[in-house]
């Protein structure tokens, strides 16, 4: 029974990547506005804001000093509530981001002769942090600076309008050691474990693994954040398999149109893993007459009309038996748009009754052409024959003319041979995990020598 299994994945880079020996390139583009919407997103979780309600240390033994305009002292300050935070993130080309996180803060505390004032503070809270990448390589943010501006403050149930330059000093000074660690929660707990991700190990069917992990730093331009990988397929004994001259190539992403965030995946992965599915003649199968549908014969008196040579040696009693077993490792190339698959292989004939001894031997390129799609965030790949070339390799009988057989084989193949192929590339491979960016039904996009797929927006 024939199993194959194959990948379709291309990668570009901006720059050369530092990756692996024997990896191949993947890279992703990230739009900022993907990073921005999951800590948005985080931020606006109940137990994330509910973190920070209650009192509050006001210093100076829990006085807080709104200075002469109010001529008294603020006690028991307590945050009451947090409005759902407004969030811009900005990029810092070769740093990292800064994050800007707008909110409004309700403060109940008591003032003079114990009365109870509420406060409702508008605060802008800027965050530089630095992309890196932690002990494992894999990317985080780490927080670098972090302050907080007074925008605007009012007494509740009351006339009286305070100008921020007066409490800067004083009320100002809480809300960095309140809501700068509101900000260091979410990157620690939530936004870098998910970069973390990006480092992973996914299966290849039952036969090997593929291992995704950052190449290098990420690069923070003007637009987006890049982040080169690298993609090793391993066999179930951990021995790297690969294509060195594939693998050593780097490609190019084009521009990001839109808001769309890009992910590349090498076309020297599909090469690594046909290498992989080879090694154990996963590529080879038998074909008899029987397992053709009946308007394409596989009969005696077929093959004797379309090489009357073979005549003495395949009586009409006979079935004749074909043996297709792949050579040399599969070849992938990208032209013209298209991916195809070259399958070096030989094609022996035998007479059913003598299994042992083939009348002729045939050379075989199978040039497959492929189709890849996304579903389910897993690149899934279909083939269809684009053509075979044949040549006579040995022969028991006189030479012929080998073309003549081009169009029946042809036939056998469609029929049979890439519906198993297609059967056994029913196994997915999980994209990498960049963010939980959804690539379902994503655009694939044959371009140079690499598949562009564009994120859902």
């Amino acid at each position: 029974m024939l199993k194959i299994w194959a990948i379709l994945l291309f990668g570009g880079l901006l720059t050369p990547s530092q990756g692996l020996d024997g990896a191949a390139q993947v890279l992703s583009r990230v739009n900022p506005n993907v990073l921005g919407k999951i800590i948005a997103d985080l931020l606006h979780r109940g137990d994330i804001l509910n973190s920070v309600l209650g009192p509050v240390s006001a210093g100076n033994g829990g006085l807080l000093n709104l200075g002469n305009l109010l001529d008294t002292g603020l006690t028991g300050l307590e945050i009451k509530k947090l409005t759902l935070p407004k969030v811009s993130l900005k990029l810092l080309p070769g740093v990292g981001v800064q994050l800007n996180v707008y909110t409004q803060v309700l403060t109940e505390g008591k003032g003079l002769v114990g009365k109870v004032l509420n406060l409702q503070v508008d605060v802008n809270i800027t965050t530089t942090a630095r992309l890196a990448q932690d002990n494992e390589g894999a990317p985080k943010l780490i927080i670098e600076d972090c302050k907080t501006q007074l925008v605007n403050v009012r007494i509740l149930l009351n006339v009286l309008r305070l100008r921020p330059a007066l409490l800067n000093k004083d009320l100002g000074n809480l809300f960095p050691g309140v809501l700068c660690p509101l900000i260091d929660t979410v990157l620690d707990d939530t936004v870098n474990p998910l970069l973390s991700t990006v480092n992973s190990v996914v299966p290849l069917g039952v036969v090997g693994n593929l291992q995704y992990t950052l190449a290098s730093l990420p690069v923070v331009s003007d637009a987006v954040i890049t982040l080169d990988l690298n993609a090793v397929v391993e066999d179930l004994l951990g021995n790297k398999v690969d294509d060195p001259a594939c693998s050593a190539a780097t490609i190019s992403l084009p521009s990001m149109v839109g808001s769309s965030s890009q992910l590349g995946l090498s076309v020297c992965l599909l090469s690594s893993v046909l290498k992989l599915l080879l090694a154990p003649g996963n590529l080879s199968t038998d074909i008899a007459a029987q397992m053709l549908p009946s308007d394409i014969p596989l009969t005696a008196s077929v093959l004797r009309t379309l090489i009357p040579e073979v005549s003495k040696l395949l009586p009409e009693s006979q079935q004749p038996l074909l043996k297709i077993r792949v050579l040399e490792t599969p070849a992938v190339s990208v032209t013209n748009g298209k991916v195809t698959v070259r399958l070096p292989a030989s094609i022996e004939v035998f007479p059913s009754a003598l299994p042992q001894q083939s009348l002729f031997v045939l050379g075989a390129d199978i040039v497959l052409r492929v189709q890849p799609t996304i579903s389910d965030n897993k690149l899934r790949i279909s083939v269809a024959l684009e053509r075979v070339g044949l040549r006579l390799a040995s022969s028991l009988i006189s030479n012929f003319n080998v073309a003549r057989l081009e169009p029946l084989i042809s036939d056998i193949l469609n029929a049979v041979y890439v519906p198993l192929l297609n059967d056994a590339l029913g196994v997915e491979i999980p994209l990498p995990n960049l963010l939980n960016l959804n690539w379902e039904n994503g655009l694939v996009k044959v371009i140079n020598n690499a598949l562009l797929v564009n994120a859902l927006a």
